[in-house]
């Protein structure tokens, strides 16, 4: 990614009206975050009363963070984004558990240069992040992920991608249309037509920048930076948790 894309990308959540609002739009365009939290914490092998060590990469407002807190309540958490202004909306939703948290600003890309010194992870997470990253990137990412994790330490993605088949394509993102309809409805009390929604969508992806491979392509580039084990745990439509073992 060049550098101007890549400022874009951080300015594009790095904006009050964008992270005052993230929450509630994430409910309306991505209902199936909480599954997504849920499989997370539920893949992951690992006694709840453990000492676990966690990165978890694009923060944001902290909610994937708090899911694995709730759920490994003596784990401690390396939490980084690239938005100043999300992180320290992490910081009102942990505020809680902030003895347990390490905030980083950083972006993905710069991260292997800034956190040299991390080490012996059980485990890394990420949510509705990664899709910023072109192909060589994750593969620099994914290979430093491994490098940090202990051994059959895990790795695990919930993100969204792309459909290779364009009727297929095409059928989920009319489906995810008439979603964002409904529940605009329902929360907003809105009307928005299915052309409106489309087009403010296809507005916000340029936007931020987004660059989602097919499902297929995450776990080749897991095996090609040495995972052990890569594997799809859960899709729904473009949406997927998938990951690896060291």
């Amino acid at each position: 990614m060049e550098k101007n894309a890549l400022r874009e990308t951080v300015f594009a959540f790095n904006n009050n009206d964008i992270v005052a609002t993230y929450d509630f739009d994430m409910d309306v365009w991505h209902p199936n975050r909480e599954k997504m939290a849920s499989i997370v914490c539920e893949i992951l092998p690992f006694k709840n009363t453990e000492n676990l060590k966690f990165l978890d990469l694009g923060v944001g407002t902290g909610y994937l963070s708090r899911r694995i807190i709730e759920t490994f309540p003596n784990a401690t958490i390396i939490a980084v984004d690239a938005a100043e202004l999300m992180v320290e909306k992490a910081k009102i939703r942990l505020q809680n558990h902030l003895k347990q948290v390490t905030f980083q600003i950083s972006t993905f890309q710069e991260l292997p240069s800034k956190e040299t010194a991390l080490s012996n992870l059980d485990a890394v997470v990420s949510s509705f992040a990664l899709h910023h990253l072109y192909r060589e990137e994750k593969l620099t990412l994914f290979k430093y992920i491994r490098s940090i994790l202990k051994p059959n330490g895990w790795f695990v993605n919930c993100d969204i991608f792309k459909t290779a088949d364009a009727v297929l394509e095409a059928r989920y993102r009319y489906l995810h249309h008439m979603g964002i309809q409904q529940r605009i409805k329902r929360i907003k009390q809105q009307e928005k037509p299915l052309d409106q929604i489309s087009s403010e969508l296809a507005e916000k992806e340029k936007k931020d920048g987004d660059h989602p491979l097919f499902v297929a392509d995450d776990l080749q580039i897991l095996v090609d930076a040495g995972f052990r084990t890569a594997d799809c745990f859960w899709k729904e439509y473009r949406e997927a948790v998938y990951g690896g073992i060291k």
